[in-house]
C-alpha cells in the first residue's frame, strides 16, 4: 500500500510517500514563501525522482491542522482534488496527532504546541498514543499550570518560541523534543494514515474539513463589523 501525504499547516511545506515498510521519499522545506507556489512542484519532483506518478498512490493523506489557515486550505485542496480525480481514498490527520506519533515508546505525556499568537498555542495532550484532551487553543501560561506536575515532552513548532521560558522553569519532569522531532513532517502524517488505512478507516472526501479551532482574522473582523458574537 502506497500512501502520499502532505502537510502545509506550518512554515514547513512537506510531502512524503511511504509504504508499509519504509519512507520511500520525503521533501521538506521551511520557508516563508507561499506554500501555494512550492508544494505541487515539490510533490511532482519527489514522485519523478522515485519514477512514480500520482496514479501509483493507493491512499492520500493530509494534515487537517490546526495551524496556518491559508496553509491548511492549500494542502487540503490539493489532496482532496487528487483523491477525487483518481477515485482514491483519503485520510485526514490532526497536526497534533502526527507530531505526537514521533514518540510511540514514551510513557510520558506528549504535549504538542503550535504557535497561535497572542500567547496562545494550539495543543492536545497525548499519553501512550491516546488523546487526553481534544485539539484546542489554550493560553500558554494556562497550559504550563496544567502540566506542571506531569512528566512531559514538549514538541511542535512553538517550542522554538517558548524554549527559553520552558527551560527557565527548570522542571526536572519536562523535556523539549529535539529539532528533528518537533517540526511537522509529512512522513509522520503518512505513518498515522497508513495505520488507519490498514483498518479501512478512511474519511468521507466531501465531509473532510480543516481543524481551525479559532476563526480566521477575516472572519473575526467580519463578525465584529456585523455585530455577530462568536467564541473560540
Amino acid at each position: 500500500m502506497i500512501v502520499l501525504a502532505m502537510d502545509t499547516s506550518s512554515v514547513n511545506a512537506t510531502v512524503a510517500v511511504c509504504n508499509e515498510n519504509k519512507i520511500l521519499g520525503e521533501y521538506t522545506i521551511s520557508s516563508e514563501r507561499a506554500h501555494s507556489q512550492m508544494i505541487m512542484p515539490m510533490l511532482e519532483s519527489m514522485l519523478s525522482s522515485l519514477s512514480m506518478t500520482v496514479k501509483d498512490v493507493d491512499v492520500f493523506a493530509v494534515c487537517l491542522g490546526p495551524g496556518s489557515f491559508t496553509g491548511v486550505r492549500i494542502g487540503m485542496a490539493a489532496m482532496k482534488t487528487l483523491a477525487q480525480t483518481l477515485s482514491k481514498p483519503i485520510v485526514g490527520i490532526s497536526a497534533t496527532e502526527s507530531v505526537a506519533a514521533s514518540f510511540p515508546f514514551s510513557d510520558k505525556y506528549i504535549c504538542p504546541i503550535f504557535d497561535a499568537r497572542r500567547n496562545d498555542v494550539y495543543n492536545a495532550i497525548y499519553l501512550n498514543g491516546k488523546k487526553v484532551t481534544e485539539d484546542r487553543i489554550i493560553d500558554f501560561d494556562d497550559l504550563i499550570r496544567e502540566v506542571k506536575d506531569k512528566e512531559v515532552i514538549f514538541t511542535g513548532d512553538a517550542t522554538l518560541k517558548y524554549r527559553q521560558v520552558i527551560e527557565d522553569m527548570d522542571n526536572p519532569n519536562w523535556q523539549i523534543a529535539p529539532m528533528n522531532l518537533s517540526m511537522q513532517r509529512a512522513s509522520s502524517v503518512a505513518s498515522v494514515a497508513l495505520e488507519r488505512a490498514k483498518e479501512n478507516k478512511f474519511d468521507n472526501l466531501y465531509e473532510l474539513s480543516p481543524i481551525y479551532i479559532r476563526l480566521s482574522q477575516a472572519e473575526r473582523e467580519y463578525n465584529l463589523a456585523h455585530g455577530i458574537s462568536a467564541t473560540i
